[in-house]
């Protein structure tokens, strides 16, 4: 769901943000122009193991990982009032969930579940801790977009400076279009995307993970409903960030590829099979601006 880079100068204070989108995508159309720089960070493809990590102004991006070692604790909460964020690229405005819920009669309770079980599945891969705090204490905050726009949205901001030479965190940002049908459960209707397996993919940009592929893994942008749990690609990018469970250190991040990432940049539909959706690519921009 990578949608661009967007990058502000406030002053001597630099402001860096990366935004993740996922828009209503068709399989097919288009695809060329996203798969041409897919290939920076991935792992193996021949083994399954592909994936792709997250690249923000040359570096890759991950939660800073605590003085004493490992796992990296990240915080979330749940919007409960409307809050902007005009430095966001994307989730710039912000409703609490059940704006996005009502529409397809999914309760804020069953949609904390949904996305509780979807950190799980990243906190059992790799060695990184997910604990839900009050709203002004979080690192991830989720929401519904206050904007009728494409499917779900990531938006990861950074820190200033780096950590050897990694894009720390400081923020990332999670909404879902409160105009488009949601469900919990797979039914064979890719016109409506489960929940789970959307928020799955959604904390996978949130934590420093991009598109690696078309389809094989959850984090890749075709939206089919083969599984609900992370393939080996999504737990090799995961453990490339943060460590196999036990581990006190990350493995070393190399240097991320300085090419950048070119991909679509508007929602397009292929009205012809396959039917599989897919997680929009977004055209990855780069702008200044001083104030």
């Amino acid at each position: 769901m990578l949608a661009g880079v967007s990058t502000a100068f406030e002053g001597v204070h630099l402001r860096r943000s990366v935004s993740a989108a996922c828009a209503t995508l068709a399989a097919g159309l288009g695809l060329a122009a996203g798969l041409g720089a897919l290939g920076a960070h991935a792992g193996d493809r021949a083994s399954g193991k592909e994936f792709r990590l997250l690249e923000l102004e040359g570096r890759t991006v991950r939660w800073t990982a605590p003085a004493e070692g490992l796992p990296a604790t990240i915080t979330y909460a749940f919007l409960t009032e409307p809050k902007d964020f005009p430095d966001a690229r994307n989730c710039d405005s912000m409703l609490p969930p059940e704006a996005a819920l009502n529409h397809s009669r999914i309760d804020l309770t069953a949609f904390r579940e949904e996305t509780r079980a979807a950190f799980a599945l990243w906190q059992e891969a790799a060695n990184v801790v997910f604990k839900e705090v009050p709203v002004v204490e979080a690192g991830i905050l989720i929401g519904a977009d206050a904007k009728d726009r494409g499917r779900a949205f990531t938006n990861v901001a950074l820190k200033a400076g780096s950590e050897r030479g990694v894009g720390s965190i400081r923020q990332s940002l999670i909404c879902l279009n409160p105009n488009q049908p949601w469900k919990i459960g797979f039914d064979g209707n890719l016109d409506v995307y489960d929940l789970r397996f959307t928020m799955a993919h959604e904390i996978g940009h949130a934590i420093g993970l991009d598109h690696p592929s078309p389809q094989g893994q959850l984090m890749s942008f075709r939206y089919v409903e083969d599984g609900r749990t992370l393939t080996a690609g999504d737990v090799a990018g995961v453990h490339a960030l943060y460590g196999r469970k036990g581990t006190r250190q990350p493995a070393p991040i190399p240097p991320a590829d300085a090419s950048g990432s070119a991909a679509l940049s508007s929602p397009v539909r292929d009205q012809g099979p396959p039917r599989e959706r897919t997680f929009g690519l977004g055209e990855r921009e780069r702008s200044a601006e001083a104030r």
